[in-house]
């Protein structure tokens, strides 16, 4: 293989980046009334893991000086600037915040809310969607609700969502801890949005590309034509082997050893024909 091709492929290589489509969609993870402060420093930390920058935390039980100290800072880890950069919102009537909580979400374009919920029918306010089905605009500016640990979104909040997520789970207990769901749905939502290629650190996992594989089969056509397999069966034992190494998640490490199998095949048999000629 082309040493200097590959050299050039792995200085060039960004193992993860931003689908250009979605330069301009923007998303706010919004913490509805939280009572936890940990739970909001690990949802911080997820968040940095999957490249979400913006946190609100709305009507929190907690005081603001509980979800901003150290503790709750040490749970964020390398996500704490996230944390103390996240927008806070408290209002006087706290029993109540619907009204504040409406007004506040006229500002996205689209708002989607998570329920562990929505497995019957008969609840119409809570039909839910899987992540992985959800379709994500190009432009937008979308808010993710999340609602307070012990029990959720009430009806009254999902109502003003536009879209409702759930985290398929099994049936005996499908309420997952707040930061858990936080990073599932976090993380399909990332591999939606960004280009995701195998490999990390200074050495990545180059995949074979096609140009690889052709001189593969090169050696592959040579190997059976040495061999003489009836002319019948020729194409046949070609085709199978181009069929098995299509399907195969080759990388260029794993394919440049075995076509310097092959070609050293090819080169033994060549060898062994001279030796019959003399």
């Amino acid at each position: 293989m082309n040493k200097k091709k590959i050299h050039r492929e792995i200085n060039n290589f960004q193992e993860t980046y931003l689908d250009e489509k979605y330069r301009n969609i923007t998303f706010e993870i919004v913490l509805v009334s939280p009572e936890t402060a940990g739970n909001i420093g690990s949802i911080a930390r997820v968040m940095k893991n999957f490249n979400f920058r913006n946190l609100v935390i709305f009507n929190p039980m907690e005081e603001a000086s509980k979800i901003l100290s150290y503790e709750a800072q040490g749970y964020a880890m390398h996500g704490k600037d996230i944390l103390l950069n996240s927008e806070i919102i408290t209002i006087d009537n706290q029993k109540n915040h619907i009204p504040e909580f409406k007004k506040y979400l006229k500002k996205f374009d689209l708002v989607i809310a998570t329920t562990a919920k929505g497995k019957r029918y008969t609840n119409i306010k809570r039909l839910a969607i899987f992540p992985e089905d959800l379709s994500i605009p190009y432009s937008k500016n979308i808010a993710i609700l999340f609602g307070k640990e012990s029990r959720g979104l009430t009806n009254e909040e999902i109502k003003l969502a536009d879209i409702i997520l759930r985290i398929p789970t099994g049936n005996e207990y499908p309420a997952l801890n707040l930061s858990h769901a936080c990073a599932i749905i976090l993380y399909e939502l990332f591999k939606k949005i960004y280009v995701v290629k195998i490999g990390r650190g200074e050495k990545p996992v180059l995949l074979a590309d096609k140009e690889d594989r052709n001189l593969l089969y090169s050696f592959v056509k040579d190997l059976i034509e040495k061999l003489k397999i009836r002319s019948h069966k020729e194409e046949n034992v070609y085709f199978a082997f181009q069929n098995v190494f299509e399907r195969a998640f080759m990388s260029k490490k794993e394919l440049s050893l075995i076509t310097g199998l092959f070609s050293k095949l090819n080169s033994v048999l060549k060898d062994i024909k001279l030796y019959e000629k003399r």
